[in-house]
């Protein structure tokens, strides 16, 4: 089905596919595959399939995600994928809704594209689902599936054939394993080492070249001025911070990033090079903002409408305030770029896949190395629709001395760390919403002693790591240990390239689209019948059940409709019906 010598796939990808074809044939059934931003993971899901398929007899693939946004990403990415992989596949994709979920096996759909949500709601509309079929699952973002989590024991109900997990950083903040994962003892015997199937680096992305952006990053100092509770003044810098006690860190921290002394030069220097990238390139430059909380998200739209009107901004978090729908549309607004800056709390730090972010700006806390690095790869993700030398990406941060280790990996890209042990699993987790760093409390909220309080905040330079990768300051920075290419001369800028065709030799049937179309036409023209069946005889009767139970009557279709040719069959008689009331 797949000729891996044939297709048009980076190393890393047919190196993750040849793998899962020789653990199939030595009996293994469920891999981790690790693979950085911006690497492709939805060709490797789609063909672990086609692989799965031709290797273990499966004949559907539920392909899971964590959001909306990358199941719709992923659904309408399979098409490309199979051209990529070269298929000889006749795809029938359907995009999950629990209601409608019947209509899956209706339409003899074979790639099933839903949530981890939607599964932990419905396990069982599931299980029936995968009991009828050889089903291999696919778990994209698998870092979110804690052993423990609901949405893990969701999917151990569900009787698949195989399944292959999918993840950018295979380690949970809250240092949980991840659920159908393999690990093996650390050297030290301390802790467990996941054994991925494959790993490929970021070091080995930046090798190859157009995946990932290259990075500029402006860190920010300041001189702060603090009063102790005793009233004693002093001044220190942002980048001397850990010479503080960690309570009065605490509180620097999060009354700096309410101080409008240090949140507007940085959303300043963030708001001018937005702009100066999307007058040259309309269209192609969007902006992320990592805010702390949800009442600091919104503090921080108020700076951005003060000062940057221009900027069209929108918040999302998981406030009460803000509905979850409300959120959801906004993001897919931000995707289809009706907005210019997304300013969010911990709904882009994972699974948000947008090549057209080109500059963050990280007014959250700086916790720990995985989480700022997932947070980077938001941005970091390669747009195919520029010039290589305009594919840079711009981070604007205050300094902190917990950024050390983040510059330090940048720079040696370690090894995935060890996990402790497990001693006693407990009681399943209430949700599974991992977040890329966990979101602090407003200072003072739950502190009962007296705090030190910020009383003057002023600028004290930058430090820049450009996008040749100098960090300057007199540390040279190699990306992930490989150096970066000179920059082109200005008079020569590289065209776009374009996506791959898609393959002859694949086709993709979209059901939800052939569904969704046949549903409208069924729906106008009964609307339409019984708009004119009450001109004709008045108001009293209800014309749409009476149309409905004639239809089931005359034609013998009785219960819920599910194919486009049910839907088409009764827009038919409907319009039949409408015709023969018009006389």
């Amino acid at each position: 089905m797949i000729d891996l010598d044939d297709a048009r796939l980076r190393p890393g990808q047919a190196e993750a596919l040849r793998r899962w074809r020789e653990a199939l044939a030595g009996g293994s059934r469920a891999e981790l595959v690790v693979v950085p931003v911006g690497y492709g993971k939805t060709v490797i899901g789609v063909g672990s399939f086609l692989v799965a398929a031709s290797a273990a007899g499966a004949d559907s693939c539920l392909y899971l995600t964590p959001t909306d946004v990358l199941r719709t990403q992923v659904y309408d990415g399979i098409e490309r994928a199979l051209g990529l992989l070269g298929a000889r596949f006749d795809a029938r994709k359907y995009l999950a809704e629990n209601a409608t979920l019947h209509r899956a096996a209706a339409n003899r759909a074979n790639v099933i594209v839903a949530t981890y949500q939607q599964v932990a709601a419905a396990p069982e509309r599931y299980a029936r689902l995968c009991a009828k079929r050889r089903v291999h699952l696919v778990c994209d973002e698998a870092h979110h599936l804690g052993e423990r989590g609901q949405w893990a024991g969701a999917l151990r109900q569900l009787p698949v054939a195989t399944s292959l997990l999918l993840s950018a950083t295979p380690v949970r903040l809250d240092r949980e394993p991840l659920a159908g994962a393999r690990y093996l003892p650390s050297e030290d015997g301390e802790g467990l080492v996941i054994d991925p199937l494959i790993h490929v680096t970021m070091r080995q992305a930046w090798r190859e070249g157009r995946i990932l952006k290259r990075l500029a990053m402006q860190m920010k100092d300041y001189a702060v001025e603090l009063r102790t509770p005793e009233g004693e003044t002093y001044t220190f810098t942002a980048s001397e911070m850990a010479e503080l006690p960690d309570f009065d860190q605490r509180c620097v921290r999060q009354q700096l990033r309410w101080n409008d002394d240090y949140v507007q030069p940085l959303v300043r220097e963030f708001a001018l090079t937005l702009e100066r990238k999307r007058a040259l390139a309309p269209g192609q430059h969007q902006g992320l903002v990592f805010a702390a909380t949800t009442t600091h998200a919104d503090h921080l739209a108020r700076v951005f409408a003060k000062h940057h009107p221009g900027l069209r901004c929108a918040v999302v978090h998981s406030g009460e305030d803000l509905p979850a729908a409300e959120a959801e549309r906004r993001m897919r607004d931000f995707h289809a770029g009706r907005y210019d800056v997304l300013i969010q709390v911990r709904k882009a730090s994972e699974g948000f896949d947008a090549p057209t972010v080109s500059v963050l700006l990280k007014l959250d806390a700086v916790f720990s190395r995985e989480p700022v690095i997932q947070q980077l790869g938001r941005g970091l993700r390669f747009n195919h629709s520029l010039p290589e030398a305009q594919n840079v990406l711009h981070v604007f941060i205050g300094r902190d001395p917990r950024l050390a280790p983040i510059i330090d990996h940048l720079e040696r890209e370690a090894a995935i760390p060890a996990i402790p042990r497990p001693v006693d699993r407990g009681a399943p987790q209430p949700d599974q919403d991992v977040p890329g760093e966990p979101a602090e409390e407003e200072a003072g909220s739950d502190e009962p002693r007296a705090l030190p309080e910020v009383v003057d905040v002023e600028e004290a330079g930058d430090a820049v790591l450009d996008e040749t990768g100098r960090l300057i300051e007199g540390q040279q920075l190699a990306m992930f240990g490989v150096p970066a290419p000179p920059p082109p001369p200005a008079a020569r800028t590289a065209a776009p390239v374009a996506a791959p065709a898609n393959d002859p030799r694949a086709t993709v049937v979209d059901l939800q689209a052939e569904l969704q179309e046949a549903i409208e036409y069924c729906k106008t023209w009964t609307a339409r019948a019984a708009r004119e069946r009450a001109r004709r005889f008045g108001q009293r009767e209800n014309h749409f059940a009476v149309l409905n139970a004639a239809f089931a009557r005359e034609t013998g279709q009785r219960g819920t409709l599910a194919t486009p040719a049910d839907y088409r069959r009764k827009g038919d008689w409907m319009k039949r019906k409408y015709l023969e009331l018009l006389g």
